[in-house]
């Protein structure tokens, strides 16, 4: 079988790119399906396009010139498409629109070169695979990470990009596959998407971090005799990290001293929190960690006793399933049916596992009371824990069985007989 792989150039792939060795960091979703396309005796080829600044797909890499690399630790070259580094400044917010459509010229290009069985876009190449769909009869797989807002305001803006996109969604491609981490994929493509095209939800697989040889001394330095509360995420509006930080300022006085935060994450509210827990003189209480790596992450997880994960786009990301597959005592934000938000979730992981605290003006004094009544009931914490980790034994795969599901997909779509029609 034949393939063109097509996705963009995600942060966690911009050290090898730059480095010449394959180490991919983050994106096991992507890298890991790549490795195993690439391990395949099939013809796969390869291409990786960088998207332009301020775009919901940023990079940071921003080389001018297209080429074709080869990556220690990589079996198969790489075709690079630059982004809009390659073009002149002066062309300004105009430099997006034309890297997209010259991305898409080169990639039918390729197609038009290669005949693929299959092409695999990424919801970044999202046009170029409906055009591919549409004008070239391509069996086009389209691959989904997860919804954002954004993808929602697409289904019901009027601007001419959100028209375009949404012209791009309805294309008669073979498949979609949408990562299942609780932001309501489901829900957006059957909205989204031409009725026609197969559509199906995967989980993301887990492998729980091996635990690092010598532990970070910012870790070993937290006191022994405090309850740790955790929280690991990027430190952006939409992973929670503000409320989880009011949460741990407004503890009881009878818990001030019984409970220690670590916050886990850089971003953009970083500055903000530091300069709030500063203000309110806790700054014993809380321990900032800019970054660990992963298999610190483990160590994390084992210096605390509670972990809180407030994501407002869905509480089944892969940091999420580590902690959940490990069997820890976990506080996490409730669904919002509203918003199609962790309606699986509520489904796969049982009351008696977590606790689940709202999203609404309740959210910090709901934490702060879950926190305090968690920090007296170490029977209690050792009971959710024992609990979510049988939960997580039943819906979590390991990668190895989630990168083989989607292996199997991509063969199926490539014996399958005929073309679709173009629309």
């Amino acid at each position: 079988m034949k393939v063109l792989y097509v996705c963009r150039v995600f942060t966690g792939l911009e050290s090898s790119l730059e480095n010449g060795d394959w180490a991919p960091t983050g994106v096991p979703t992507i890298y890991k399906v790549m490795e195993g396309l690439a391990a395949s005796p099939h013809d796969v080829s390869f291409v990786l396009a960088a998207r332009g600044i301020g775009a919901d797909y940023d990079t940071g890499w921003q080389a001018r010139d297209d080429r074709d690399v080869t990556l220690s630790n990589f079996t198969r070259p790489l075709r690079l498409l630059a982004g809009e580094g390659r073009l002149p400044s002066w062309l300004g917010r105009f430099r997006g629109p034309f890297t997209t459509w010259r991305h898409i010229r080169e990639l039918r290009r390729l197609y038009r070169e290669l005949r693929p069985d299959l092409v695999y876009v990424d919801r970044a190449h999202v046009l170029a695979g409906a055009i591919l769909a549409r004008r070239e009869n391509a069996r086009v797989l389209f691959r989904v990470m997860g919804v954002y807002p954004s993808m929602w305001d697409i289904l019901r803006g009027t601007r001419l990009m959100q028209r375009i996109e949404r012209w791009a969604y309805r294309a008669p491609f073979a498949q979609a596959i949408c990562t299942q981490d609780g932001s309501g994929g489901e829900y957006w493509m059957e909205e989204a998407l031409n009725p026609a095209t197969a559509r199906v939800m995967m989980m993301n697989g887990c492998e729980y971090p091996p635990a690092a040889e010598t532990p970070d001394p910012r870790l070993a330095a937290i006191p022994d005799d405090r309850v740790v509360v955790l929280f690991v995420g990027r430190l952006e509006w939409n992973k929670g990290a503000e409320p989880f930080v009011e949460a741990i300022l407004a503890l009881p006085e009878s818990h001030r001293d019984r409970i220690h935060a670590v916050v886990v994450g850089t971003g953009a509210q970083q500055a903000m929190l530091k300069e709030k827990v500063a203000q309110a003189g806790a700054g014993t209480r809380i321990t900032f960690i800019d970054r660990l790596p992963h298999a610190q992450i483990r160590d994390a997880h084992a210096r605390s006793d509670i972990y809180v994960s407030l994501n407002r786009l869905g509480q089944l990301s892969n940091a999420n399933l580590e902690v959940m597959s490990g069997g820890h005592c976990m506080v996490i934000s409730d669904s919002r049916p509203e918003n199609k938000v962790d309606i699986v979730t509520r489904d796969l992981i049982p009351e008696d596992a977590v606790v689940r605290v709202p999203t609404d003006d309740r959210e910090v004094p709901a934490l702060v009371e879950a926190l305090a009544a968690l920090a007296d009931d170490p029977v209690r914490r050792a009971r959710l824990s024992e609990n979510l980790k049988a939960a997580a034994a039943a819906f979590i795969p390991s990668w190895d069985d989630r990168v083989a599901d989607e292996l199997a997909l991509i063969e199926d779509l490539c014996r399958a007989p005929g073309t679709r029609k173009a629309a």
